[in-house]
C-alpha cells in the first residue's frame, strides 16, 4: 500500500515543531535556574546590534521633551523647540511624579539664553504648591544654589557655591543631582559642585523651573535608580 508522502511531510513539521517547543521550554527553565530573564537577553541581544528598545531601559523616568505627555505644567510658558523644551520668560513649573525615595536625575543639554537662572526640583511633592528640594543654576545669585520649598514658598539658600568670571550663557551644560538618603549631592558637567545634608523630605518627583526673565532650554531629562 502506498504511503501520503503529504501527511507524512506534516507529521514531520508537528514533529519539528514539538521538538523546537520542547527546547524552548528547557532554555525558559534553565534561565529561570540561574534567575536570568527573558528580557535580559532580549536586551542584552538588541544592544550587541546597537538597539535601544524602550523596553529595556532601566531609567524611572526618561523623556525627551518630544511632548509634555509626562508633566503636570502648573504655570508658565513651557514649548517644543526644535525637539527642545524651552521655558520663560516669566513664573514657571512642571513637574513629573517618580516612584522612588533614592534616585539620580541627569538633566542635559541645559542653556541658559536670557534672564537669571533656571531650577531643577526633586523629592517634590503638592505640585500645586509645591513642597521638595531645589537646585538653582542661578546667575543672579552668582553661583549654584540649594533650596527648600514649602507650599510653594522658597526658603533662603541652604547652599550657594559662589563662581566668579563666570560666562552664564555661552554653552549647554548638564546637571546631575544625586538624591541618596539624606544626602544630596550636584555636578555640573561632570563635576561635583556641593554635597548638602536635609531630612525634611524623603520622597517625591521632579520638575523645572523658570522665573523672571529667563529663556532656557533643555535636550532631555532621566532619572534612574542608584546601585
Amino acid at each position: 500500500m502506498k504511503k501520503d508522502r503529504s501527511f507524512q511531510r506534516g507529521q514531520g513539521f508537528v514533529e519539528y515543531a514539538l521538538v523546537i517547543v520542547l527546547v524552548a521550554v528547557v532554555a525558559i527553565l534553565v534561565l529561570q535556574i540561574f534567575g536570568i530573564s527573558l528580557k535580559d537577553v532580549f536586551c542584552a541581544s538588541m544592544q550587541a546590534i546597537g538597539a535601544q528598545p524602550a523596553a529595556c531601559s532601566s531609567s524611572l523616568f526618561q523623556d525627551d521633551f518630544t511632548d509634555l505627555s509626562q508633566w503636570t505644567v502648573i504655570k508658565g510658558k513651557w514649548t517644543n523647540k526644535n525637539g527642545q523644551l524651552c521655558g520663560g520668560p516669566g513664573e514657571g513649573q512642571l513637574f513629573a511624579a517618580i516612584d522612588a525615595t533614592d534616585y539620580e536625575v541627569v538633566l542635559s543639554g541645559a542653556k541658559l539664553d536670557k534672564g537669571d537662572g533656571y531650577g531643577l526640583f526633586f523629592r517634590s511633592t503638592n505640585f500645586q504648591k509645591v513642597s521638595g528640594y531645589n537646585f538653582q543654576y542661578d546667575k543672579g545669585a552668582g553661583g549654584y544654589l540649594f533650596r527648600e520649598w514649602y507650599q510653594g514658598s522658597e526658603f533662603s539658600p541652604h547652599v550657594s557655591v559662589r563662581k566668579t568670571n563666570y560666562d552664564y550663557y555661552s554653552q549647554p551644560h548638564d546637571i546631575k543631582v544625586v538624591v541618596q538618603g539624606s544626602t544630596y549631592t550636584a555636578f555640573v558637567d561632570g563635576q561635583q559642585v556641593y554635597t548638602v545634608t536635609d531630612s525634611t523630605y524623603s520622597t517625591g518627583g521632579i520638575g523645572l523651573r523658570t522665573w523672571d526673565a529667563t529663556e532656557v532650554c533643555f535636550d532631555s531629562i532621566q532619572v534612574n535608580p542608584l546601585p
